[in-house]
């Protein structure tokens, strides 16, 4: 299994797109996505971005592997 992050530089267009193609992280491991992603966070705050509790949102997101036909959902709450 790879773990992928994907992280968008830029601003969102009258159209609600981003503007820009996305920088692509790959994984082996969940540890290591999971400290590429605290420090990020620690990368924003340091730049004076702030994290704030976000509203309650479901939203299921579908994954495919070129290796595999299983789809994977996840749900963010």
């Amino acid at each position: 299994m790879k773990y992928i992050i994907q992280v968008y530089e830029g601003k969102i267009n009258g159209h609600g797109e981003k503007e820009g193609l996305p920088t692509e992280y790959q994984y082996e491991f969940e540890q290591e996505i999971l400290k590429h992603v605290h420090d990020l966070k620690n990368d924003l705050r340091e730049k004076g971005w702030w994290e704030r509790e976000t509203p309650e949102v479901s939203q299921t997101s579908f994954l495919r592997s070129e290796n595999s036909d299983a789809e994977f959902g996840f749900k963010f709450e």
